[in-house]
Protein backbone atom coordinates (compact mmCIF):
# COMPACT_ATOMS: atom_id res chain seq x y z
CA UNK A 1 0.00 0.00 0.00
CA UNK A 2 1.16 3.33 -0.80
CA UNK A 3 -0.58 4.98 2.25
CA UNK A 4 1.27 8.55 3.81
CA UNK A 5 3.49 8.42 0.38
CA UNK A 6 3.74 11.55 -1.54
CA UNK A 7 6.29 12.66 -4.16
CA UNK A 8 8.31 11.20 -6.94
CA UNK A 9 11.65 9.15 -4.83
CA UNK A 10 13.61 9.68 -8.79
CA UNK A 11 16.10 6.42 -8.48
CA UNK A 12 18.13 8.72 -5.73
CA UNK A 13 18.22 8.76 -2.51
CA UNK A 14 17.22 11.46 0.09
CA UNK A 15 20.53 13.15 -0.12
CA UNK A 16 20.72 12.97 -3.70
CA UNK A 17 16.88 14.02 -4.16
CA UNK A 18 17.36 17.50 -2.06
CA UNK A 19 20.47 18.45 -3.69
CA UNK A 20 18.31 17.86 -7.16
CA UNK A 21 16.13 19.97 -5.66
CA UNK A 22 18.52 23.13 -4.35
CA UNK A 23 20.36 22.71 -7.95
CA UNK A 24 17.11 23.10 -9.88
CA UNK A 25 15.87 25.69 -7.11
CA UNK A 26 18.70 27.58 -7.92
CA UNK A 27 19.04 27.44 -11.34
CA UNK A 28 15.11 28.50 -11.82
CA UNK A 29 15.94 31.80 -9.93
CA UNK A 30 19.33 32.68 -11.06
CA UNK A 31 17.55 32.45 -15.25
CA UNK A 32 13.97 32.67 -14.57
CA UNK A 33 13.30 29.36 -16.58
CA UNK A 34 14.57 25.57 -16.78
CA UNK A 35 14.38 23.07 -19.02
CA UNK A 36 13.98 19.29 -17.38
CA UNK A 37 12.29 16.31 -17.58
CA UNK A 38 8.56 16.58 -16.90
CA UNK A 39 8.62 14.53 -13.64
CA UNK A 40 11.13 16.74 -12.13
CA UNK A 41 9.84 20.01 -13.01
CA UNK A 42 6.46 18.32 -11.30
CA UNK A 43 8.33 17.53 -8.49
CA UNK A 44 10.45 20.49 -7.91
CA UNK A 45 7.43 22.86 -9.10
CA UNK A 46 5.62 23.06 -5.62
CA UNK A 47 8.83 24.04 -3.87
CA UNK A 48 9.45 26.77 -6.16
CA UNK A 49 5.32 27.89 -5.35
CA UNK A 50 6.16 27.80 -1.79
CA UNK A 51 8.95 30.12 -2.18
CA UNK A 52 7.20 32.58 -4.56
CA UNK A 53 3.84 32.51 -2.11
CA UNK A 54 6.27 33.41 0.99
CA UNK A 55 8.09 36.00 -0.38
CA UNK A 56 4.92 37.65 -2.19
CA UNK A 57 2.94 37.16 1.29
CA UNK A 58 5.57 37.05 3.99
CA UNK A 59 7.38 39.36 5.93
CA UNK A 60 10.71 40.15 4.68
CA UNK A 61 12.61 38.44 7.30
CA UNK A 62 10.70 35.35 6.99
CA UNK A 63 10.57 35.44 3.12
CA UNK A 64 14.92 35.84 2.89
CA UNK A 65 15.55 32.84 5.75
CA UNK A 66 13.27 30.72 3.61
CA UNK A 67 14.93 31.30 0.31
CA UNK A 68 18.59 31.49 2.15
CA UNK A 69 17.84 27.80 3.04
CA UNK A 70 17.68 26.81 -0.18
CA UNK A 71 19.71 29.49 -2.49
CA UNK A 72 22.60 29.78 0.64
CA UNK A 73 23.99 33.16 -1.36
CA UNK A 74 22.91 36.15 0.26
CA UNK A 75 23.23 38.63 -2.86
CA UNK A 76 20.80 36.42 -4.88
CA UNK A 77 18.37 36.12 -2.44
CA UNK A 78 18.11 40.14 -1.84
CA UNK A 79 17.88 40.29 -5.88
CA UNK A 80 15.05 37.34 -6.26
CA UNK A 81 13.34 39.06 -3.07
CA UNK A 82 13.43 42.38 -4.84
CA UNK A 83 12.26 41.01 -8.18
CA UNK A 84 9.74 39.20 -7.07
CA UNK A 85 8.26 41.97 -4.77
CA UNK A 86 7.85 44.21 -7.45
CA UNK A 87 6.62 41.13 -10.30
CA UNK A 88 3.88 39.61 -7.75
CA UNK A 89 2.30 42.29 -6.56
CA UNK A 90 -1.36 41.71 -5.87
CA UNK A 91 -0.84 37.95 -6.23
CA UNK A 92 -0.56 35.07 -3.88
CA UNK A 93 -0.58 31.46 -5.94
CA UNK A 94 0.18 30.43 -9.72
CA UNK A 95 3.20 31.85 -10.70
CA UNK A 96 5.05 29.18 -12.46
CA UNK A 97 3.90 27.49 -15.81
CA UNK A 98 5.01 24.16 -17.73
CA UNK A 99 5.66 24.20 -21.42
CA UNK A 100 6.22 20.94 -23.25
CA UNK A 101 9.03 21.24 -25.59
CA UNK A 102 10.29 18.01 -27.14
CA UNK A 103 10.93 14.60 -26.71
CA UNK A 104 14.44 13.37 -25.71
CA UNK A 105 16.27 11.37 -28.05
CA UNK A 106 18.07 8.66 -26.12
CA UNK A 107 15.60 7.57 -23.64
CA UNK A 108 12.22 9.62 -24.92
CA UNK A 109 11.58 11.29 -22.44
CA UNK A 110 9.53 14.17 -21.93
CA UNK A 111 11.51 17.76 -21.78
CA UNK A 112 9.61 20.40 -20.79
CA UNK A 113 10.72 24.36 -19.62
CA UNK A 114 9.55 25.42 -16.72
CA UNK A 115 9.31 29.08 -16.09
CA UNK A 116 7.31 32.26 -14.46
CA UNK A 117 3.52 33.16 -15.96
CA UNK A 118 4.57 36.63 -16.27
CA UNK A 119 7.55 37.78 -17.54
CA UNK A 120 10.44 37.94 -14.75
CA UNK A 121 14.57 38.58 -14.88
CA UNK A 122 16.59 37.32 -12.66
CA UNK A 123 19.91 38.15 -14.57
CA UNK A 124 21.92 40.34 -12.93
CA UNK A 125 24.14 42.58 -15.23
CA UNK A 126 27.01 43.64 -14.22
CA UNK A 127 27.74 46.93 -14.02
CA UNK A 128 30.17 48.39 -16.68
CA UNK A 129 33.68 49.88 -15.37
CA UNK A 130 35.56 51.96 -17.69
CA UNK A 131 39.62 51.26 -17.12
CA UNK A 132 41.21 54.45 -16.75
CA UNK A 133 44.09 55.18 -19.28
CA UNK A 134 47.16 56.18 -17.74
CA UNK A 135 49.96 57.71 -20.02
CA UNK A 136 53.09 55.44 -20.88
CA UNK A 137 56.25 57.42 -19.85
CA UNK A 138 58.92 57.36 -22.28
CA UNK A 139 61.36 55.59 -19.81
CA UNK A 140 64.63 53.76 -21.57
CA UNK A 141 64.34 50.45 -21.17
CA UNK A 142 67.51 48.93 -19.45
CA UNK A 143 68.65 45.82 -20.67
CA UNK A 144 69.95 42.99 -18.97
CA UNK A 145 73.23 41.69 -20.17
CA UNK A 146 72.96 38.25 -21.28
CA UNK A 147 74.48 35.29 -20.19
CA UNK A 148 76.39 33.19 -22.73
CA UNK A 149 76.85 29.37 -21.81
CA UNK A 150 80.06 28.58 -22.69
CA UNK A 151 81.12 24.48 -23.46
CA UNK A 152 84.24 23.16 -22.27
CA UNK A 153 84.98 22.42 -25.71
CA UNK A 154 84.97 25.91 -27.08
CA UNK A 155 87.52 26.74 -24.15
CA UNK A 156 90.13 24.24 -25.18
CA UNK A 157 89.87 25.85 -28.47
CA UNK A 158 89.96 29.57 -27.85
CA UNK A 159 93.42 28.42 -25.36
CA UNK A 160 94.92 27.48 -28.19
Amino acid sequence: MNHRKFGKKLSRNHNQRQALFRSQVRSFFTYGAIQTTETKAIAVSPIIERLCHIVATEPQVTAARELYRLLQDRNQVNHVMKVLKESSVGQSSNFTRLTRIKRRIGDDALIVKLSFIKPVSFVVVPPVVEKVKTKKTNKPEIKKPVKVKVSKTTKIKEKK
